[in-house]
């Protein structure tokens, strides 16, 4: 079902030019629905329904080349997690859990990044179903967890060294349905503009006229 900007959006009359990207672009793939309006003053409207996702958002945009770049105006506030305990635990243990409600319709289930000290890499956490994990002399210095179907990674969470930790956390949601572009790169192609979002290459066709 189509939200109302995106309604409003395929509703909108066209204003495509050859020299600019400004115009009316709308999404034609299965399961999705939505569009892209790319105004002359430099402001844009975006909406997508896609599955469980269903965002409007609004903004600045600009041209290089053939990439467009959004900046969601105001920008919404990202999704993260804030520590409710850090209770000690034995050296080498580490269990994460999430307060009630969790993420809501999305359930319980964390996924969890950890870096090492000195070390800017990331590797996934193997948590089983109690959020336990069993890491020994290879605790991280930091975890980052990862907000489901949103694809974002939260603020790094720090672990004090010499100890195992318990931690019990709250998921502090985003602005709903408000999507968050920080310049956002989409590709301008033959066909329109590519967007990657979601796992998915969204394909924006301009309005005819």
């Amino acid at each position: 079902m189509l939200g109302p900007l995106a309604a409003l959006l395929l509703a909108a009359a066209p204003t495509t030019s050859a020299a600019s990207a400004a115009g009316l672009y709308e999404i034609r793939q299965m399961e999705m629905a939505g569009g892209l309006e790319l105004r002359r003053d430099g402001r844009f409207r975006y909406a997508l329904d896609y599955g469980a996702v269903s965002e409007e958002g609004a903004g600045k945009w600009r041209q290089l080349g053939d990439t467009i770049v959004l900046t969601s105006d105001p920008m919404p506030r990202a999704p993260d997690f804030a520590v409710v305990r850090d209770d000690p635990a034995p050296a080498g243990e580490l269990t994460v859990r999430l307060e009630p409600p969790g993420f809501g319709s999305e359930g319980y289930r964390l996924r969890l990044l950890a870096r090492a000290k000195g070390s800017p890499e990331l590797r996934e956490l193997d948590l089983d179903e109690e959020g336990h994990a069993q890491l020994g002399p290879d605790m991280p210095d930091a975890v980052i967890p990862e907000v489901p179907v949103y694809d974002d990674t939260a603020t790094p969470i720090p672990l004090a060294p010499g100890r195992g930790h318990r931690l019990l956390l709250r998921f502090l949601p985003n602005d709903l349905g408000k999507a968050r572009f920080d310049g956002e790169r989409l590709t301008r192609t033959a066909h329109g503009l590519v967007l990657h979002r979601y796992g998915a290459e969204i394909v924006l066709y301009p309005r005819p006229r």
